[in-house]
Parts: structure tokens; sequence; C-alpha cells
């Protein structure tokens, strides 16, 4: 999977839309919005980084710990995340994971976004 697929994969999401709040265009944001509340989150951060592509994505803490440890050196702390976050968030170099996987961590991503904005 390259960053344009897995783009496609994560706005096609019920809801998600794309953004790009860096200056530079390269560092995607994909996000779901409650309407209710106008309160969003991000569940998917696609970005290029030492001529790398990679996927920021946020888990509950045990899964994440427990991804980190399942994937060592593959899945990591998430990438420049604040220290109140890097429990529950982890980057992965997408060129280094297969798309079953890749898809599987966008999708807990999403669920656990709908779930934190009580979007049914």
């Amino acid at each position: 999977m390259d960053k344009g697929q897995l783009i496609e994969y994560s706005i096609a999401k019920d809801g998600a839309y794309l953004d790009f709040p860096f200056s530079g265009g390269d560092y995607a944001t994909v996000k779901i919005k409650n309407n209710k509340t106008g309160k969003y989150r991000i569940f998917a951060e696609i970005f290029t980084l030492n001529d790398k592509d990679y996927l920021t994505f946020s888990t509950d803490e045990e899964t994440a710990f427990a991804l980190r440890n399942s994937y060592p050196n593959l899945v990591t702390k998430g990438y420049h995340c604040p220290p109140v976050q890097a429990k529950f968030k982890s980057s992965v170099d997408i060129a280094n994971m297969d798309n079953k996987s890749i898809k599987k961590f966008v999708d807990i991503s999403y669920l656990r976004a709908k779930k934190m904005l009580k979007i049914l």
C-alpha cells in the first residue's frame, strides 16, 4: 500500500475528511467530526519523513503497548506526539507493514475516534 492508497482507504470511512494542517501539504490528517457538537478527532496521520511514508494512528493504551511489543522496531511511539498522547499513538513505516495490518490500524483508530466523539 502506498501513501495515496492509504489516504483513499482512510477517507472512504463514513464521515471522514482530509485536512492538511501544516504548510507544505505533505502531512495529511484524516478526521471525523461529530456534527452535533462540532468536535473532531484525527484518526490517521499520513506523512513522509526521511523519504519514508508513515501512518500515525490511535489505540487504547494496552493495544498500543501490545502492538509495539508484537512488532518491535516496526510499530513505534507516535512520531512527534506530546507525552500525554504518546501512550495512545503509534507510528508505522507503511512500506514495512502488510496491507492487512495497515488497514486494521486505521480501522481501530477510526472506531476509537467515533467512540470518543460519541458517534454511533
